[in-house]
């Protein structure tokens, strides 16, 4: 059995930059820059490397990610009869889905490569920004984990009051957030040439159908959301972050790549299940 993990990759433009105005969309960038297969020294003796690609269908691509490293090992050599310390390369490698539609990136973990995921997820940020396609189109990659909402919600909609609500958005997405409040802001946000805003909520007792519809709509691309609750009539409001663990899916036995297709269908049922709430507005 294998879990792989929900990561948002977004290719946020330079301000003065108008790649994305010349008819080369974030998802063309974001396909040219996988197929380029960079590589990258990001500390002094551990070059990553993107390679492995695989197209999966219309939408989804396999690729590998590791590093390579020169470790010194110790080997008994029969020959002279003396123990020996040899330098050997070794690559450790994991895999990763993407979608290119959703801008959603499931990751494997390997220790080898880093002690979390989301290490992993950093590491491969580094190799695909320091990529001369990335500097020459002043482009920057972001990377960042989907959270899953489900216990920040249940909160939510267990708590007596709920008396505010901050949300974080960011540049806007072709089409993937909840239409009413977040798209306004991402739009707002590209209006005013910001790269991140927050907004804050209060009331006596909000929403809670909405505020379900916005934490699921913030998670879903990457982003951080806080509400203040009351658990009890009388308590002082605590605050709740939807902060946690970040959105996964398992599969039963990992053979990559025979089992590519089966589980780009996984990331995608997953992703929609975190989104539920807001796939009809």
């Amino acid at each position: 059995m294998a879990i792989f993990f929900l990561f948002r990759l977004k290719a946020i433009r330079g301000r003065q930059n108008p790649l994305f105005d010349q008819k080369v969309t974030r998802r063309q960038f974001v396909d040219n820059l996988l197929q380029s297969k960079p590589s990258d020294e990001i500390r002094s003796g551990y070059i990553w490397h993107i390679g492995n690609l695989i197209e999966i269908d219309e939408e989804g691509l396999l690729f590998a990610a590791g590093r390579t490293t020169i470790a010194s090992k110790e080997k008994f050599d029969e020959e002279s009869g003396n123990f020996l310390e040899i330098d050997d390369e070794e690559s450790p490698f994991t895999y990763a889905i993407y979608d290119r539609k959703l801008s959603v990136l499931a990751i494997l973990p390997k220790s080898k490569l880093a002690p979390t995921t989301k290490g992993i997820a950093r590491n491969i940020e580094k190799i695909l920004n320091s990529s001369p396609l990335s500097k020459n189109s002043e482009v920057r990659i972001e990377i960042s984990e989907i959270p899953d909402p489900e216990g920040f919600i249940m909160q939510i909609r267990s708590a007596y009051s709920v008396v505010g609500f901050k949300m974080e958005f960011g540049e806007p997405n072709p089409f993937d957030v909840e239409k009413d409040f977040h798209k306004p802001m991402e739009s707002l946000l590209e209006a005013t040439g910001g790269d991140k805003g927050a907004t804050n909520i209060s009331g006596d007792d909000l929403n809670r159908d909405a505020l379900e519809s916005l934490s699921r709509s913030v998670a879903s691309v990457g982003q951080e959301a806080a509400a203040r609750i009351r658990t009890t009539k009388g308590d002082r409001p605590v605050t709740k972050h939807l902060k946690g663990d970040p959105a996964s899916f398992l599969i039963d036995k990992l053979e990559i790549p025979q089992q590519a297709a089966e589980i780009i269908i996984k990331l995608r049922h997953r992703y929609h299940q975190i989104r539920r709430a807001i796939e009809n507005d």
